[in-house]
């Protein structure tokens, strides 16, 4: 019996011991305790966002004056142009037109992205700001170009609420230029509707 006794108080006292030592920790406060924070891709689209735009409206080349055989994963271009053809897919999320920049007379198709999905990380590729080595890994730089992309929608395309009505109309564009065999694809990030 005494042996009982004793085997539960030692069983008590190391329980008691336990509980004192283990801390309960509220879900997206762990970074307090490990020094690990959670990546945030829209934190920081968001905070590089005016200085990206930035760079890619200074860096930007007239459209004629690009090598765009060359265009490969990304360019910084600008261009006045008129607007041949605006498309809406995927129950509007994939809005694009197609346009002609003036002094343009080569057998390139130009296909602007309007958003809300964007395709590809053009806008990421272009920039300096920020680069993969500042990234953990693949996976964070792969968020980040698709947080630019968001940003891009927020703060240059959404405003301007484009549908078939600009067909016809003159554009003025600055953005991140890929190219694809006979097709260029531009995304923008300053686009302005005459």
């Amino acid at each position: 019996m005494k042996g009982k006794i004793i085997f539960v108080v030692i069983l008590v006292a190391i329980v008691a011991f336990v509980s004192n030592q283990v801390l309960i920790i509220d879900k997206g406060t762990e970074g307090q305790y490990t020094g690990v924070v959670a990546f945030d891709a829209s934190a920081h689209s968001g905070s590089d966002w005016e200085k990206i735009s930035a760079e890619i409206v200074s860096n930007a080349q007239d459209i004629n004056a690009v090598n765009l055989n060359e265009l490969g994963a990304g360019k910084a271009v600008k261009f006045k142009g008129t607007v041949n053809e605006f498309t809406s897919k995927a129950g509007g999320k994939r809005n694009t037109m197609t346009v002609t920049p003036e002094g343009y007379t080569g057998n390139m198709t130009f296909t602007v992205q309007l958003g809300s999905i964007y395709s590809g990380t053009a806008i990421r590729d272009v920039q300096t700001v920020k680069q993969f080595g500042d990234f953990t890994n693949q996976t964070e730089w792969s968020q980040y170009a698709k947080a630019l992309n968001s940003q891009l929608d927020k703060e240059v395309v959404a405003p301007l609420a484009i549908n078939e009505s600009i067909q016809g109309k003159t554009i003025n564009l600055t953005g991140a230029a890929t190219a694809s065999g006979n097709a260029v694809t531009i995304t923008p990030v300053a686009l302005t509707i005459e």
